[in-house]
């Protein structure tokens, strides 16, 4: 059972991917993994459900990359984490490109949506003060970190979006949603110590050059 619901959701986001959420249908995605529509039924009722479990991989993800930092946290450290995070974002592209649009025609994945969204901004926030607190971050006001941490937080999500709009589902590779973590990280450079801020963009060079 559960093999054959993990092949139906790897099978949608492929398609997903590849085509864009709009143009997929489960009758696609049945005859893409070559089992009848009713077979995929009995596992999902409708694509915002099988949309919905991939939302589920997102937040599980998502809470495992950001797990906590060690003290003191290394460049390599932090930029590890964003580019972990990008990844997950590579992954699930479609959901990225289309977050407006899927968010507003489900209101239950929505209230999971806001949920993640607080706690990624929660965790950003607290890994700003921790930086601040090593000295390898000048300080900030509270309102400026939590200000600070959104900013982040709306490029990273975004980026793929962007990128998509630009070179479409087709033309993007994986090297273009990681250029987004740089963007990200160009927010941050100039609140950073020198040193620290130098092995940052290093660390991220090394993971987007190609």
């Amino acid at each position: 059972m559960a093999g054959t619901k993990d092949r139906i959701l790897e099978g949608s986001l492929e398609l997903f991917n590849s085509r864009g959420v709009q143009a997929v249908t489960t009758n696609h995605i049945a005859d893409h993994l070559g089992m009848s529509p009713g077979n995929l039924y009995y596992h999902y009722r409708s694509k915002e459900h099988i949309i919905r479990s991939l939302f589920e991989r997102i937040d599980a993800e998502a809470r495992a990359v950001m797990g906590p930092l060690p003290s003191p946290v290394t460049p390599q450290q932090w930029a590890e984490v964003f580019l972990r995070g990008l990844d997950t974002v590579w992954r699930y592209r479609f959901f990225f490109a289309n977050i407006v649009e899927i968010a507003g025609r489900d209101e239950l994945l929505a209230s999971r949506l806001r949920a993640l969204t607080e706690w990624i901004l929660d965790w950003t926030t607290a890994a700003i003060d921790g930086l601040i607190e090593q000295g390898s971050m000048a300080a900030l006001a509270p309102d400026d970190r939590r200000r600070l941490a959104e900013d982040v937080f709306i490029i990273i999500w975004n980026w793929t979006s962007f990128a998509v709009a630009f070179r479409g589902h087709t033309r993007l590779h994986e090297l273009d949603a990681r250029e987004g973590v740089l963007h990200s990280m160009l927010l941050l450079t100039p609140h950073f110590e020198p040193a620290f801020a130098a092995g940052v963009r290093e660390a991220i060079d090394l993971a987007t050059a190609g």
